[in-house]
């Protein structure tokens, strides 16, 4: 007895995109809205400051701060006017001085994305993981 089994399969593009773990798909915007939620406490400023509020959302795999000094406060250095000041006019452009900053609230720091999963990356991971078991 002869048997032909056909299977048909759909590409592994349609499979990641239809499971929402493509670029842009729902598993990838939650792990986006995860680790920004775990990163609020590593922001310098904390969680109410400027820095944590003024951002947007570009896509599903993005998260862009747009505070003016997010930049600098996420390198972790100081930026001063050409007269050597914090402080700039409107208009005139800073440079980097070399000199770190200091950050007064207490485990906040440059790199917050970085410090976040040092510190909270299993929680991230377990997060992502029970989303996705959970019909996310």
């Amino acid at each position: 007895m002869k048997l032909n089994v056909k299977v048909k399969m759909n590409s592994v593009n349609k499979i990641i995109k239809d499971h929402g773990l493509d670029k842009d798909g729902r598993v990838v915007r939650y792990l986006r809205d995860t680790a920004d939620r775990l990163m609020m406490p590593y922001i310098p400023g904390g969680a109410g400051g400027q820095l944590a509020k003024l951002k947007t959302y570009p896509s599903n795999h993005e998260i862009k701060y747009t505070s003016p000094y997010a930049h600098y406060q996420y390198t972790g250095k100081a930026m001063v006017a050409e007269n050597g000041s914090a402080w700039a006019k409107k208009g005139e452009k800073k440079h980097y001085s070399g000199k770190k900053l200091k950050y007064h609230t207490s485990g906040t720091g440059p790199k917050w994305d970085k410090l976040m999963l040092q510190r909270r990356k299993n929680d991230l991971v377990q997060d992502v993981e029970n989303y996705i078991k959970n019909g996310g």
